[in-house]
């Protein structure tokens, strides 16, 4: 009987996810059962006009030229004449790009318990023979499965691992019943991660039979643990040195699991939503030679002081990665950790850590990287702390309330890389020992208490750093008149109180904040050709937005808000563009999609002067999802768009947590993710989008209301105060998921939208200081979530509706909402109408609205920012909000 049988479905995550981008979804090709004859038609789809590539079917034909035998006629079909390989059995091509994607040879006889139950003819007899030849190599960025499986008599499998990774795509590999075990005695290195193996009940068995495994990772993998044995007669895995089982939903570790006993372990790694509860065994005894602990992201619920006796006194001398972070780690005392002399790396950071942090930890001596970032520590920190730390290069002691007191005389024996100090005090003063560290490559020192001038060497000692943040301090003094010598790429000092002008800025910033200063002169000429996000609100800032934002093609947020800007908005149209690409004629159409590309997604302009019509720059901003004008003085009518200005729905779905509000209200939804944070700054892995956690002020109910990050989706129109004219647009009455209507304020003329009465989720209701003439819609009281309204200052006439929801508004002073309109008449103003009260109109045709083509809107507030855009299928007014 044959061996058993050892299923892979490998998935190489870190190297495919470049190759699989030029194969289309829909290209994943369908299985190929078992027991049928290999196909004699094309897999590629009927519309296709693709054909086999030549490189790829010379490959194939010197994989066939190393086959010896062919006992079941699998490659009959793979012949020098038939040019066409998409056509040959086995064989199947992307119907999108024509390359292979999937080559399924699997040995179709009897299985080994087929053959065992009926005796039927061993399978042996029905196996390719041959070598697999490396010719196959020229798949390598296309194929996405192989299956060479039940062909025990194929191929080198000593050689396979390492001539399978090089096949980028690979997705599904099947090479079952090869002899694959067997063969990969000499096996080192083992890495399965992201591989469901959720269905292999043996899979220790077989790993078990590798008895040269160095290295075994199976992170992500759906481990049922419960199949594993607790204790192994024969443990062949003598050599095994690093172990990672992270995210596999463990949920708890039997004491006496099988891997507690490998000796030859230097590195497990329990981390990433185990939920391992408690820690087990009693102790690690057997792990005398263990380098690295990780049990990050775990429910461990246990004091640091068993934790960390339960490292074995063994392996104190040994250890030199012990990472505990988010594992719900509780305790007063970190003096233990200064047994661990060979220390490198401890983290612990988002665990419930308190009391003060022991001067012992000065004596780690071999100490690079210290995380006790977002716990509860308390106390002074000093120059002993750091003492002997010669080494450290990574320190955050974040999210602390830890007191820095350290003499400005001192020179630290380190020179750090990365330095994280929120929330603790270093003030009042700047702290001083920081000039030494010239190359810090990420600097925080927000909200740590300073209140002093910036230091004229902070600039030079930091020019080379990639991450500065000193917001939220009270740091004074001015800018230089040139940042154009730092290699800064974020850059946040927001809330201080920072005076002159904005100087140029360095060539290489991706992220500005500099808000809430008192900056003044003009808004510079934005050099910065990887500028993503500029927030510059709340200063003094004079002048006009500079023709250059139209060059920034990377630009996703800018925030100019609460300033003394005046004049038009740069128009960034034909002339621009053209600098952009001369190719560009001037008969040729630049639409609204096109014409500049502009990536902006928030923009941000409320509370200056700027002036003219609206700004229809913004019909250039296809990606435009938060756009704020209000407390401006633009005048004329709002312009009707084409939806393809602003397709906003579709972005708007592509951030977490967003949804269509047409037809619903998102009124207790919840923003949890920032949707900048893929902003990547450098190299680096990890996402940064400063913080932008300053309030919002939005009028709703009459009232000035201050949202913040993290609060409730707002749905929401707000463009008062303007000098608007024109009527307001029917379309309005399309946008079923608003929440808030705010239009007072402006110069508006014509009727109140007829169908007003469609808006069933709105709330508020403020159209008043407008012009507006006519007949108030007996359709408004059909708004039975409508809490305030007012409609007072214009020229209204007729009888004022009614119904049971506008009768219980402002019940204190009811005529109020509807004051300054000499020609209403009727309940609740004092002033009757002629004739006999008339019935209220049925709105049926309000319900036959078409639900077509009609405009959608969604507001959203997080982030601090608010946001919406008025969609449509047709010309239609496309506009947001505040």
């Amino acid at each position: 009987m044959a061996a058993p049988c050892f299923l892979v479905l490998v998935v190489l995550a870190a190297t495919a996810s470049s190759a699989r981008s030029a194969i289309a979804p829909n290209d994943e090709p369908s299985s190929i059962s078992s027991n049928s004859v290999p196909p004699a038609k094309p897999k590629l789809s009927a519309t296709s006009n693709w054909s086999c590539f030549p490189a790829e079917r010379a490959a194939l034909l010197a994989f066939k030229a190393g086959i010896t035998s062919d006992p079941q006629n699998l490659l009959i079909s793979w012949q020098q004449g038939h040019h066409d390989c998409c056509w040959w059995g086995g064989v199947t091509c992307s119907s999108r790009t024509g390359h292979v994607v999937k080559l399924d040879l699997r040995n179709c006889s009897p299985t080994p318990i087929e053959d065992e139950l009926f005796d039927l003819e061993d399978p042996h007899n029905h196996s390719l023979r041959g070598q697999v030849s490396s010719s196959l190599l020229a798949l390598r960025l296309s194929l996405r499965h192989l299956d060479l499986s039940m062909n025990t008599n194929l191929g080198d499998a000593m050689a396979m691992p390492g001539f399978l990774s090089s096949f980028q795509s690979l997705t599904y590999l099947n090479l079952s019943n090869m002899g694959f075990n067997a063969r990969l005695g000499s096996l080192e290195h083992l890495n399965m991660a992201s591989v469901n193996l959720s269905g292999v009940d043996d899979w220790f068995h077989t790993v078990n039979a590798l008895p040269n495994l160095v290295v075994l990772n199976l992170d992500s993998c759906w481990l049922d643990m419960s199949n594993a044995p607790s204790s192994v007669r024969h443990h062949n895995l003598t050599v095994l040195e690093e172990l990672d089982i992270s995210d596999n939903s463990l949920n708890t570790l039997p004491a006496s699991n099988w891997f507690w006993d490998v000796t030859s372990l230097k590195s497990l790694t329990l981390q990433d939503y185990n939920n391992i509860k408690g820690m087990t065994p009693e102790t690690l005894e057997h792990m005398c030679n263990l380098k690295s602990l990780r049990l990050d992201s775990n429910n461990i619920g246990m004091d640091i002081t068993k934790v960390l006796q339960k490292i074995p006194i063994c392996s104190w001398k040994n250890l030199q990665e012990l990472s505990l972070m988010d594992s719900n780690i509780t305790g007063t005392t970190l003096q233990f950790v200064s047994n661990l002399t060979s220390i490198r790396i401890l983290e612990f950071s988002f665990t419930k850590l308190s009391g003060s942090v022991p001067v012992e930890i000065g004596k780690l001596t071999n100490l690079n990287y210290l995380n006790l970032g977002y716990n509860n520590l308390s106390g002074v920190i000093s120059e002993d702390h750091f003492s002997g730390l010669v080494h450290l290069k990574i320190i955050d002691l974040s999210h602390n309330n830890l007191e820095l007191v350290i003499d400005s005389r001192w020179a630290p024996p380190f020179n750090l890389d990365s330095a994280f100090f929120k929330f603790c005090h270093l003030g009042p003063q700047f702290p001083k020992w920081l000039q030494g560290q010239q190359s810090i490559n990420h600097l925080d020192i927000s909200s740590t208490g300073l209140i002093s001038r910036i230091p004229d060497w902070f600039w030079t000692a930091f020019s080379d750093a990639r991450l500065l943040d000193t917001s939220l301090n009270q740091l004074s003094g001015n800018l230089p008149l040139s940042l154009e010598f730092m290699s800064v790429i974020v850059l946040s000092m927001q809330s201080n109180l920072l005076t002159g002008f904005i100087p140029k800025l360095p060539r290489t910033i991706v992220v500005l904040d500099i808000s809430k200063n008192s900056l003044n002169g003009v808004v510079p000429n934005f050099q910065a050709a990887q500028l993503q996000v500029a927030v510059l609100f709340s200063n003094s800032i004079t002048g006009t937005i500079p023709m250059s934002i139209c060059r920034l093609r990377e630009l996703r947020v800018l925030d100019l808000s609460n300033n003394f800007l005046s004049a038009e908005l740069p128009d960034c149209g034909r002339k621009e563009l053209k600098q952009r690409n001369p190719f560009i004629n001037n008969s040729s159409r630049v639409n609204s999609t096109s014409s500049s590309g502009l990536k902006i997604i928030t923009l941000l302009l409320s509370n200056n002067s700027l002036s003219s019509g609206f700004p229809l720059f913004t019909q250039q901003c296809p990606n435009l999802v938060f756009l704020d004008l209000t407390q401006n003085k633009f005048t004329g009518e709002l312009p009707g768009w084409n939806s393809e200005a602003m397709p906003r729905l579709v972005m708007l779905r592509s951030i977490q947590n967003l949804k269509a509000l047409t037809g619903t209200t998102t009124t207790d939804n919840t923003i949890y993710e920032n949707p900048f944070e893929e902003i990547v700054y450098g190299n680096s892995d990890r996402p940064y989008m400063g913080e932008y956690n300053d309030s919002l002020s939005v009028v709703i109910k009459g009232q000035v209301l201050e949202y913040r990050k993290n609060t409730i989706y707002l749905v929401n129109i707000d463009l008062c105060c303007n000098s608007l004219t024109g009527e307001i647009p029917e379309e309005l009455s399309a946008l079923a998921g608003l929440v808030s209507l705010n239009l007072s304020s402006n110069l508006l003329s014509g009727n109140v939208p007829y169908k007003i009465g469609k808006l069933r989720s709105l709330e508020s209701l403020d159209l008043s200081k407008n012009t507006l003439s006519g007949e108030i819609p007996q359709g408004l009281s059909d708004l039975t979530y409508l809490s305030y309204l007012n409609l007072s200052y214009n020229n209204l006439s007729g009888r004022i509706p009614s119904g049971y929801q506008l009768d219980i508004l402002k019940a204190d002073d009811p005529a109020s909402m509807y004051i300054g309109n000499p020609g209403l008449c009727g309940h609740p103003i004092p002033r009757e109408c002629p004739g006999p009260p008339t019935n209220p109109v049925a709105n049926n045709d309000l319900e036959s609205w078409s639900e077509d083509g009609l405009f959608q809107i969604d507001f959203v507030l997080g982030s601090g920012f608010v946001a919406g855009t008025w969609m449509a299928s047709s010309n239609t007014l496309s506009l947001r909000v505040l």
